[in-house]
């Protein structure tokens, strides 16, 4: 119970903290009940009709314990109406609704850094709504059992083997060319197959709480930053020893630096209109925040589906062919490119977004 409390609490929060930021233009016929008259009681300026026009505060102020509800209601669902404005554009036309944002048509629209604080907190509270992670339960999901770990060292037994044979006919005199460039080929495709099951044997050893140094030198090759790969390898440690506890500070990670996927984001954009005098970062910084803001809350709605027991693939496949088609649609008619420019780069947007969500996640890993 306390864990639902919580979650509608982190709901409530978000939607507070985006009103908050949120531009107060447009609120005509929400607050504004009848003509002011007399001194604004916020600055003092005269008020002549709905609204001061100095400040901007409302002229008729309620002040009963009912308001208190009324504002809380606007304050989480409402936005001051401008809700119900943005969200069919962002479903249907994302593209459009950036372009117009950018181009200065704003009193009408929540702000994209206003929608994207409120679609995290939500993501977040319906996350911990809708998931169950006990200690014990995340500790077996965590953990491979001993038949499984002794599994794999069988087939590294095996790799070695059929490495050492390969070798050892390669040491043969008198093979010829033709049959070399065979046994180099096994040879190789040998050695790659050994270095996965490494892989796998030092992600086992670090994730059962073994020596997290042998499982970086086992999985780690020189050449790559060992420091980083020790810092992921002692979080992953620590979250097999207490899942839960780890559970807990990557999900209060996750949405406390969710702003961070923002600024991830950015230098990718760049670089598909490099040096472009049309775009400024600003125009980068507002289509990723509405796009990043979108997906949250189409992530939030299979949650919730899940949740019901809507699971079947062909929903899953819905959403995710929906998800695609808007990052098309929104790139699209926010950069003004005609399709065969779109379809170009649209590769690389895919891309992009991969990276920039496995450098998070990275991130998050590393804050432990």
């Amino acid at each position: 119970m306390t864990g639902e409390i919580e979650a509608a609490g982190d709901a409530i929060t978000g939607g507070m903290l985006a009103r908050a930021v949120e531009p107060g233009h447009g609120k005509a016929g929400h607050e504004a009940h009848e003509s002011g008259h007399g001194a604004c009681l916020n600055c003092g300026t005269a008020v002549t009709g709905n609204y001061c026009p100095e400040c901007g505060q409302a002229a008729h102020l309620h002040r009963s314990f009912a308001a208190i509800g009324h504002d809380l209601a606007h304050g989480v669902l409402h936005f001051e109406g401008k809700i119900f404005t943005t969200l069919p554009e962002l479903a249907l036309r994302p593209g459009q609704l950036t372009r117009r944002y950018i181009h200065g048509e704003r009193a009408k629209f929540v702000s994209p850094f206003a929608l994207f604080l409120f679609s995290a907190f939500l993501m977040y509270a319906i996350f911990s709504l809708t998931s169950h992670h006990g200690p014990e339960g995340a500790r077996n999901q965590v953990k491979m059992n001993s038949e499984a770990i002794a599994e794999l060292k069988k087939e590294e037994e095996k790799a070695d083997a059929r490495i050492a044979k390969v070798q050892a006919q390669l040491a043969e005199p008198g093979i010829s060319a033709s049959r070399r460039e065979t046994l180099q080929e096994k040879l190789k495709d040998a050695q790659d197959e050994r270095k996965g099951l490494s892989l796998a044997s030092g992600l086992t050893d670090a994730l059962a709480g073994d020596n997290v140094d042998k499982a970086v030198d086992k999985t780690v090759d020189k050449g790559l930053n060992k420091g980083i790969a020790k810092t992921v390898g002692k979080a992953m440690s620590a979250a097999a020893k207490d899942p839960e506890f780890a559970y807990y500070k990557l999900k209060a990670n996750a949405y406390k630096f969710s702003w961070l996927l923002i600024v991830i984001s950015l230098p990718f954009l760049w670089l598909l209109f490099p040096f472009s005098r049309r775009f400024k970062m600003y125009d980068h910084a507002i289509y990723v925040t509405y796009s990043i803001a979108f997906m949250s809350l189409l992530f939030s709605l299979s949650m919730i589906l899940t949740a019901v027991g809507i699971t079947h693939g062909l929903v899953t496949l819905v959403l995710l062919l929906f998800a695609a088609w808007h990052m098309y649609r929104q790139f699209k008619d926010a950069y003004q490119l005609s399709r065969s420019g779109t379809l170009l780069r649209l590769p690389l947007l895919y891309g992009f977004a991969c990276a920039s969500l496995s450098l998070f996640f990275a991130f998050l890993m590393m804050m432990g």
